[in-house]
């Protein structure tokens, strides 16, 4: 357990309260909380910095990263941090959902029989090792299956344009919405469907098997056989089930590829398997519960009642205010990685609302998770509540080497939840600030409700993109190559510690 002073940091409880967990020495109170502006009141401090990690980690990592977070500020800068831990375990839950998906045949063979018509009807050719570039069309089973084994399969393809099914081709003459796309993909792709799982009777008997408990889990209950009075689920897919679902996964897939929102060939075809037969349902609750979490600590208070039940971030805005009008104009300064980006955003609205004499200098975001509209609404609206905005996130190129998962979803935690978690799963490359392709207004993302932030972070100074160029500017460095490395990457802190030492 990091050897940190709770000056340092305030541990949230159960909805953004202050609700024991039962770990006294990690858990914050409200008298805690006091202690830290008694402290700044004796050291005379004016200078703040509030940190917020990233809402996926588990108390103790939140913690670790809070001490580190702490060691800058205090040996670099003149201010005192107080970073908000807040976990919630979610890349865990994530990981052992992967691993447990991974291990099933079912699963393993459904993403075959998916990238061979996907790929027949998008003309994809994969470029293979000292070999020319071979199309999915002449791939045999036993040859996805090994490229299947691969860190990144599929990584290096192009679509041939001249192996495009007529399907396809129709349906990319023209603008047309989501749904005409779908209607006339789907004909073709289910007698393509239809007739490969026919001829796999082992495909067939895998779906209609039992499932192991820990997969039957993580199946959606749509798709599932209810067994006796529907108080077990067993993961028993019937065949009918099975062609109606991989014909609905497949012309998802292309469908995304012709409207250019597609996560590469084998990352979409992950999104779009686990969206209908898996872990949509859990990992869209649990980053739903993380968004929640993040605006519920700011939740108006009037502090009555047990403190237990009290909002710990509005009760620091309020302390705060109070220790403000006290000493005099406060400097404080936001840090956010990855989620950490929208408990900013919740708060700058919050602030506004309950504590309007209450503001912020500068605003520091790291592989931003934020969506793009929140961040629009919240941030962008109220450019009145701080002066200064810079955020750090990988470019693309990089965020595609950025592997969750390897072997089974190969592009990044900021693509996963873009692609599979917003709106509890309803959406499919949903634009978050952290995604470079979003933010840079080339299509198709050049989009009206985009159009502010695309302006906004055109202005010198504002995004920083990893990994940098050597030497570089002071400020302006980062070699992060991971998501998760934003807060542990040395330039990259060190440039934010630049960033707080500007008047």
């Amino acid at each position: 357990m990091p050897n940190l002073e709770k000056i340092y940091y305030v541990n949230l409880g159960k909805n953004g309260t202050f609700k024991p967990s039962g770990n006294e020495q990690t858990d914050t109170t409200a008298t805690d909380l006091d202690s830290i502006i008694d402290h700044l009141r004796a050291t005379d401090q004016k200078k703040i910095v509030l940190y917020f990690h990233g809402g996926l980690v588990s108390a103790a990592s939140g913690l670790n990263t809070a001490e580190r977070i702490t060691g800058y500020v205090t040996d670099n800068t003149a201010a005192h941090p107080v970073s908000f831990v807040w976990e919630t375990g979610l890349f865990e839950t994530i990981k052992q959902n992967f691993d447990t998906i991974y291990q099933s045949e079912f699963f393993k063979k459904l993403l075959v029989k998916i990238i061979k018509v996907a790929g027949r009807q998008l003309g994809i050719d994969v470029n293979l090792l000292g070999v020319a570039s071979k199309g999915i069309s002449s791939f045999t089973e036993a040859e996805i299956e090994m490229e299947l084994k691969k860190v990144a399969p599929f990584e290096n393809y192009q679509v041939n344009e001249g192996k495009k099914s007529v399907s396809v081709n129709l349906a990319e003459a023209g603008p047309k919405s989501d749904e005409v796309i779908e209607e006339q993909l789907k004909p073709e792709v289910t007698a393509e469907m239809e007739e490969e799982i026919a001829d796999d009777p082992e495909l067939i008997a895998l779906a209609q098997a039992e499932k192991p408990d820990e997969e039957a889990k993580l199946m959606g209950k749509d798709n599932i056989h209810m067994m006796g009075d529907g108080a077990t689920a067993k993961g028993i897919v019937n065949p009918i089930t099975l062609i109606v679902s991989a014909v609905k996964i497949t012309v998802k897939v292309i469908r995304r590829h012709i409207k250019h929102r597609n996560h590469g060939f084998y990352p979409t075809i992950i999104e779009e398997i686990l969206r209908e037969f898996y872990i949509a349902d859990i990992g869209s609750w649990l980053w739903s519960n993380m968004q929640e979490k993040a605006k519920n600590m700011w939740t108006q208070d009037d502090f009555s009642g047990e403190a237990e039940n009290w909002y710990v971030g509005t009760y620091l805005l309020n302390k705060l205010k109070e220790y403000q009008d006290e000493v005099g104009e406060l400097t404080i300064d936001l840090i956010g990685h990855s989620a950490g980006s929208i408990a900013i955003a919740e708060m700058l609205v919050a602030a506004k609302s309950q504590f309007p004499s209450l503001k912020f200098r500068d605003i520091t975001y790291m592989a931003p998770a934020v969506r793009c509209d929140l961040f629009a609404s919240n941030v962008l609206k109220n450019q009145d509540r701080f002066k200064r905005l810079r955020y750090f996130t990988m470019e693309d190129a990089v965020e595609t080497k950025d592997h969750l998962v390897p072997v089974l979803y190969p592009w990044s935690l900021l693509y996963f939840i873009s692609g599979l978690l917003e709106n509890k799963g309803k959406d499919y490359d949903a634009p978050l600030l952290g995604l470079q392709r979003h933010t840079v207004g080339n299509p198709p993302y050049d989009l009206e409700d985009l159009e502010p932030i695309v302006d906004y972070l055109r202005v010198a100074d504002t995004a920083i993109y990893s990994v940098t160029q050597e030497p570089g500017h002071d400020g302006f460095r980062s070699t992060s190559r991971k998501h998760g490395d934003f807060d542990n990457d040395e330039k990259t802190l060190l440039s934010i510690m630049y960033f707080i030492n500007q008047p």
